[in-house]
């Protein structure tokens, strides 16, 4: 009987060694999945913040680039405004402009020509009194200083050794030229005496008649019309 609760309380002694070793082994296995959850918990809370740190900066990215998208509409519809108000002043300008041509085509047609032809009549007296700096400063009036072709010095030697007398035999507005802009051109017929012996190669002019087209500017300072361009067929 004593062999067998000795054999029992052996047994008991066994039993709880043994389930104390299991709860000691449990608890440090508990122990070491607590530690591996902190570890995986503060590499996720670590990714977590990072990642956070990401989504705020493509945030900022994305405002910053919605601000510059809001400020590229504005320039763009601002452009597009200016360029509707520039083709409605073309528009307008264009007609006004035509408007103003049709006005001087329609004058033309009943243009006062002792009137138009008030330079060039001035111009021709002038050479025949031989006022050459006159006439020079006459035929060159609406040309600006610039764009002279010929000095004064020259002008008036060519005039002086070549031309004896000038003679306007008709004056006639030209219908067709200049019409499409609103200029003023006007046909001009002389009938030109040269200076005997005279250079030929340095006259502007040939003996006999002479064919002249005359371009005309209204001058508002001399609240008339003066030449701008002279040919000579």
């Amino acid at each position: 009987m004593k062999k067998f609760f000795l054999v029992m309380v052996c047994a008991i002694l066994i039993a709880v060694f043994i389930a104390f070793n299991y709860l000691l082994w449990d608890r440090e296995s508990k122990l070491a999945e607590i530690k591996n959850l902190e570890s995986v918990n503060a590499s996720y809370s670590a990714n977590i913040s990072v990642q956070k740190r990401e989504i705020s900066a493509l945030e900022d990215e994305i405002k910053g680039l919605n601000d510059q998208i809001q400020q590229y509409r504005a320039q763009i519809e601002k452009l597009q405004k200016e360029k509707e108000e520039a083709l409605s002043e073309k528009l307008q300008d264009e007609a006004e402009l035509r408007a103003k041509i049709d006005l001087v085509n329609a004058l033309k047609e009943k243009a006062d020509i002792e009137f138009l032809s008030k330079p060039i009549v001035s111009w021709a007296e002038a050479l025949n009194n031989g006022s050459y700096d006159e006439a020079y400063a006459i035929e060159f009036e609406g040309v600006p200083q610039k764009d002279r072709n010929v000095s004064l010095g020259t002008y008036v030697g060519q005039m002086e050794s070549t031309v004896e007398k000038i003679e306007i035999t008709e004056i006639k507005v030209d219908r067709f030229r200049g019409s499409a802009n609103g200029e003023i051109y006007l046909e001009v017929t002389l009938n030109v005496t040269l200076r005997e012996g005279a250079d030929l190669s340095a006259s502007r002019f040939s003996e006999g008649n002479n064919e002249m087209s005359v371009k005309l500017d209204y001058s508002k300072d001399k609240k008339g019309f003066v030449i701008s361009s002279m040919n000579i067929y």
